[in-house]
């Protein structure tokens, strides 16, 4: 039964939510391109509405979608999540961050479809931008209202990475609070490497914000990051989400 899902989902579900994309994508093109102030708050709005569509798939495809949510501090903040699967990026807008700036490796700049929403929408290439032009560019995106989101394991590849300390450095410089994501679930339904797209329940958990206060000293960044790992991999482990990878 489970493999029959999964063809369904594959082939339906998983090319209704592509044609989603590039529907909506030639039909918002040309009133975005046309636009003549603030373009990129309008293509990250547009964003957001595409993620929160590709969300409507997931649950379709899905046993369940359970989302949890702290109150979030007033103002910009710096968004962490683990990263295991490519949904993830759509899993930010399901949790209401509507208005975000993406730091994210390089490669995603070079896929046909995605770079021109991603350069219109000011999202930064961690390979090619330096640390301090970085911080230039996520202080410009923050005086727009923006919150920034990393994952800071950087790959999809090894779910238990270890979390890179450079998103809680950027949020040390920037004196933001940082909000911990846990994303569970989607390693499950779309695991890195695959197409099959799997039945599973996704489970999204913001946690309470911290801050560089909490963490002083020149290492406080490093002791940030390992402390937001464990409270985000201990909440994704409880959710028992194992992939099946001998599909």
């Amino acid at each position: 039964m489970e493999c029959l899902r999964t063809w369904f989902n594959t082939i339906f579900i998983g090319g209704a939510a592509v044609a989603w994309l590039a529907i909506s994508t030639a039909v918002a093109a040309p009133f975005l391109w046309l636009k003549s102030s603030n373009r990129d708050q309008a293509v990250r709005k547009f964003v957001y509405i595409q993620s929160r569509g590709i969300v409507f798939f997931m649950r379709l495809a899905g046993q369940g979608l359970q989302i949890e949510t702290e109150k979030r501090p007033e103002g910009s903040c710096v968004i962490v999540a683990n990263h295991a699967s490519a949904l993830d990026l759509y899993t930010v807008a399901a949790c209401g961050f509507c208005n975000v700036v993406y730091v994210t490796k390089g490669w995603v700049f070079k896929l046909p479809f995605f770079r021109y929403v991603m350069q219109g929408a000011g999202y930064i290439d961690a390979e090619k931008t330096s640390p301090i032009a970085m911080l230039e560019l996520c202080r410009k995106a923050i005086a727009r209202g923006c919150d920034i989101v990393l994952f800071p394991q950087g790959s999809r590849k090894d779910p238990h990475a270890r979390f890179k300390s450079g998103a809680f450095y950027l949020a040390e410089q920037l004196h933001l609070p940082v909000i911990p994501m846990a994303i569970a679930g989607t390693q499950r339904m779309l695991p890195a490497g695959s197409f099959w797209i799997r039945p599973a329940k996704i489970v999204l958990k913001t946690f309470a914000a911290v801050t560089a206060q909490s963490y002083p000293g020149e290492l406080g960044h490093l002791h940030m990051a390992q402390d937001v790992k464990k409270q985000i991999m201990d909440f994704v482990d409880q959710q028992n989400v194992v992939p099946n990878m001998n599909y």
